[in-house]
């Protein structure tokens, strides 16, 4: 998933001063706050904007994090392996520069040159892609793209995000999911229940991305689209190490084939002879 430029989440020009960014996501927090919106629907993508704008200004108004961002976007500069981290210089000059980094790569077993740009004749360095499941990006881990390579990945890793590896530069590519769908750092996963459980509710118990079994009430009375808000049990963000949630979307279905009996019983309960329209 592609990400928009902080800049332009917050409708800024890239010299905003900290209070222009503070007046900006002030604004946008007010307008998008999700509990403004009562529409399900709405709702869902009033918190991605919410959350967007929020992450927006935790880059921007933080001073490492903003020069890193206006250097290197939202690519790795380089590999670091795990969860990600503000590096800084005081390199006065590109040989500086060169020199430092140059002791950082020659660690992990390359030179800066090939590290960073491939070499000093091709700048632009071939991108290799690793390829991981929902589940692999939701737990983190050690992947191997192939057989002579090994990347540790952070949990809630995202779709672009590129590591250096051996000398060779990586981009994780995230498949799609054919239950759950990522949006930012939260999951969404339709449920669909029958009208009879959402009138008087029921117990759901839903297997996770990891495997792990969460048990949660869909309350009586619950209406087609609602959102249930299973909080902290989204992707975790590798910048900030919080999690977002999971919003369980319920669909109702409106059973068949019912016995004599049961539509006997439901036509016992008060409701309309007709209706106009």
């Amino acid at each position: 998933m592609s990400k928009r430029d902080y800049y332009e989440v917050l409708g800024l020009a890239k010299n905003a001063s900290d209070d222009d960014i503070k007046k900006a996501y002030r604004k946008l927090a007010s307008k998008y706050h999700p509990d403004k919106v009562q529409d399900a629907a709405e709702k869902i993508a009033v918190e991605i904007k919410f959350k967007e704008a929020k992450e927006a200004y935790e880059y921007l108004s933080d001073k490492d994090k903003r020069m890193q961002y206006d250097q290197f976007g939202h690519a790795e500069p380089f590999s670091r392996g795990h969860n990600t981290n503000t590096w800084t210089h005081g390199a006065s000059s590109a040989e500086d520069f060169q020199e430092m980094f140059g002791k950082i790569f020659k660690d992990r077993g390359f030179q800066f040159e090939e590290g960073l740009f491939g070499n000093r004749s091709n700048a632009k360095q071939s991108i290799n892609v690793a390829t991981i499941s929902l589940e692999d990006a939701y737990s983190g881990g050690t992947i191997r793209p192939d057989p002579r390579t090994s990347i540790t990945i952070p949990k809630g890793v995202r779709s672009g995000t590129r590591f250096f590896s051996d000398g060779r530069l990586y981009r994780v590519d995230v498949r799609a999911h054919d239950k759950f769908k990522r949006a930012l750092d939260d999951l969404m996963i339709d449920v669909q229940v029958d009208a009879i459980e959402a009138i008087i509710g029921v117990e759901a118990i839903l297997t996770h991305l990891d495997g792990v079994k969460l048990q949660f009430n869909i309350p009586p009375g619950i209406q087609n689209g609602q959102i249930v808000k299973l909080g902290g049990r989204g992707m975790k963000n590798p910048e900030t190490d919080r999690s977002g949630d999971l919003l369980v979307r319920i669909s109702i279905t409106v059973p068949k084939g019912l016995s004599e009996e049961l539509m006997n019983k439901l036509k016992s309960i008060p409701h309309r002879e007709s209706i106009n329209i």
